[in-house]
């Protein structure tokens, strides 16, 4: 597995799961990109997540009208 992991799904329950991943990338840039296509081509995805496995820093997203929205940390 490459740096970079996408998940996505219709309903995220926050538990995390393999059957939410996607694929995965070398690098943020590519890993984003992909996002963003699946974003406007997957019309039962509603959020997508980039995992850095590096630096475990994590990023969610919401797709609204096939873009995508970060979701800030509370």
């Amino acid at each position: 597995m490459k740096r970079f992991a996408i998940f996505c799904g219709t309903y995220n329950l926050l538990m995390g799961g393999a059957k939410d991943f996607k694929e995965s990338h070398p690098t943020k840039e590519a890993a984003l990109k992909r996002a963003k296509e699946i974003a406007k081509t997957e019309i039962f995805v509603r959020w997508v997540q980039v995992f850095d496995k590096v630096t475990d820093k994590l990023t969610t997203y919401r797709v609204v009208d096939g873009e995508l929205q970060e979701e800030e940390c509370k």
